[in-house]
């Protein structure tokens, strides 16, 4: 069917149903990999692995705000030309730069807690962990992006097929051999790095060239820094930082319980970045060819497929939570299919901002969305105090609270972000 298509179109079908193909190796090999560990992990380890994981998802938003985010966001034809490699090229220094500082500063708060506060001391390990994974994950994640940055998308879903096949052996060898946290979480970042090596070989960075870099980043400071301090809210209200929080709070069998909840729906989020990964370059480029009629087709289009996409795959998970749990962790975590329930409803609601941060991120629209996680952190926070003596299924509800708190908002600003940026367009 695709062959009778326009070749625009069929093209633009492919794309997607490689980027599909991408985050489905991404998603269902950390299904695979947590599976294998809960099974083998005594519940503290697995949760110390969990706690490690999502403190890469924290700095990682860091990472996307001030790198990832204006590269992919500023249109540019792809081309084979001298100057279109070495601009490739001063984006991934800057993005190896970037990840070895934040990968410092995971390191840093890991040796304040260690030192300040002596009943969350447990977490410092797994922060540790975090910071030795974030340079290969953000690396992997970058070639990824540099491919469909050139429209070959096919070569990024190799590489999260990379990914998969590494992590899974390294799963099983940290389960069998070494059953501990240290192994659980080398996994991902040998993973990482055995996918990016491959890619670096195809891509051929040129050799550093910091001046020309720094110039490349300086029309972008300005977004970058307002879409920095945007995930400083963000991290109230982000599954990442919550499985940190109920471990700081609850303890580690507690962050493992959740992050085993959070196994079986983190495919829709990984639903949401492939589509993401294609959108968002292509929202752009529908902003610069076709004005704001051109965005708001491109948006409502990821809307509607989202909708379809990640409300079918969590209704599913909710439907068979039982079965799914039994199979995946071998009775492991029995007892959660509520928790796994209600996080579908908060992973959904999750899900729809998507396409709304989006618009505002093209329209460069970051103090808006600035103001709306600001007011989305305080909601969380509020539902958060009012979660805590309830356990996991309150920070479930708590963080369905804040996703519907933020839609609405994100409704609000993306109707004042287009129509301050259709004023402009009108001439005077």
């Amino acid at each position: 069917m695709l062959l009778t298509l326009p070749a625009r179109l069929r093209d633009r079908r492919l794309a997607r149903l490689f980027a599909l193909a991408d985050q489905g190796f991404q998603g269902l090999g950390s299904i695979v990999a947590s599976a294998i560990l809960g099974r083998s992990l005594p519940p503290d380890q697995f949760g110390a692995v969990g706690v490690a994981i999502g403190a890469y998802y924290v700095v990682a938003g860091f990472h996307r705000s001030a790198i990832t985010l204006p590269y992919i966001t500023e249109h540019r034809e792809p081309g084979e030309t001298v100057d279109d490699r070495r601009y490739h090229s001063d984006w991934w220094w800057l993005n190896v730069a970037a990840a070895l500082a934040l990968a410092i500063a995971l390191v840093a708060v890991a040796a304040v807690i260690g030192l300040a506060l002596p009943a969350q001391r447990w977490l410092a390990a797994p922060l540790m962990l975090g910071a030795a994974i974030t340079p290969p994950l953000l690396a992997a994640d970058f070639v990824r992006r540099w491919f469909y940055k050139q429209e070959r998308a096919w070569l990024a879903a190799l590489v999260s097929a990379l990914f998969f096949v590494a992590l899974i052996a390294g799963a099983l060898i940290a389960a069998h051999i070494h059953p501990d946290a240290r192994a659980g979480a080398a996994a991902w970042g040998l993973a990482a790095a055995a996918a990016t090596l491959p890619a670096l070989l195809v891509l051929r960075p040129t050799a550093p060239a910091a001046a020309r870099a720094w110039q490349r980043f300086v029309p972008h400071g300005r977004f970058a820094g307002w879409l920095s301090a945007n995930i400083f809210p963000y991290t109230v209200y982000s599954t990442a930082t919550v499985v940190i929080l109920i471990g700081a709070l609850l303890g580690p069998a507690a962050a493992a319980v959740f992050t085993a909840a959070r196994t079986l729906t983190n495919p829709a989020v990984s639903i949401v970045s492939a589509i993401d990964s294609t959108d968002k370059p292509r929202a752009a480029a529908a902003l610069a060819n076709h004005g704001t009629p051109g965005l708001r087709r491109a948006i409502g289009n990821t809307r509607r497929t989202l909708i379809v996409l990640t409300g079918g795959y969590l209704a599913a998970v909710a439907l068979f939570a039982h079965p799914l749990i039994a199979l995946v962790f071998h009775g492991q975590y029995s007892g959660v299919e509520r928790d796994v329930q209600l996080l579908c409803v908060a992973f959904f609601l999750f899900c729809l901002n998507q396409p709304s941060e989006t618009l505002l991120i093209v329209l460069r629209a970051s103090r808006t969305m600035f103001v709306t996680r600001a007011a989305t952190a305080l909601v969380t926070l509020a539902a958060l105090v009012l979660a805590i003596p309830h356990g996991v299924p309150g920070m479930a509800i708590a963080i369905a609270v804040s996703q519907l708190a933020n839609i609405v908002l994100l409704g609000i600003a993306e109707r004042h972000a287009l129509r301050r940026h259709t004023l402009s367009e009108t001439p005077a």
